[in-house]
């Protein structure tokens, strides 16, 4: 949802600022006496000042602000995945907590130090973590060994901080270019 804020917040500020820069023009353009340059305004006036709540474009602009408001309002309530998980406290006034990021880098590495590993990649989930391990081809030794010594250097590396809940682990171990 990040990224989906972060996009909605560039792209009203980009209004706006247009918007502001928009006005500014007109309203230099009105103050030398030229006319409307991008939009008439005169013409918007006259529209506004003759149309009613109860006219149909007003109405449907009313429902279409209120609508987009009200899925604004829903995407931010809506929580968010946590990013971090929590450790067992060593004191009761201490909370403590590892992130997704930093555990799926700690697993990845412990993967990665196995002999015959070449690359892994880890999605920590919330309720789930997935080793995906490649060994080269023909380089390796059998894969039910590299599964369980993956399998093994991962358990270790996510049992050591502690975590409050820890998700189960699945090791897959692949050839390289599949997935």
């Amino acid at each position: 949802m990040r990224v989906a804020n972060r996009l909605l917040a560039f792209l009203l500020s980009l209004g706006l600022t247009l918007g502001a820069v928009l006005l500014v023009i007109e309203v230099v353009a009105y103050g030398i006496g030229a006319r409307p340059i991008v939009l008439d305004w005169p013409g918007l006036y006259r529209w506004a000042s003759g149309a009613t709540w109860g006219s149909p474009l007003v109405r449907l602009t009313g429902v279409v602000l209120a609508v987009a408001g009200l899925l604004l309002l829903a995407a931010q309530l809506k929580p968010r995945r946590p990013d971090r998980l929590r450790l067992q406290p060593v004191d009761a006034a201490t909370d403590a907590a590892v992130t997704r990021r930093g555990l799926a880098r700690t697993l990845r590495n412990a993967a990665i130090e196995v002999d015959g590993i070449h690359d892994a990649h880890v999605m920590v989930g919330r309720h789930h973590v997935r080793v995906h391990a490649e060994v080269r081809d023909g380089t390796a030794p059998a894969v039910d060994s590299l599964h369980e010594a993956v399998a093994s250097a991962a358990q270790h590396r996510l049992d050591a901080p502690h975590l409050v809940t820890a998700p189960p682990l699945t090791v897959r171990i692949n050839k390289e270019g599949q997935h």
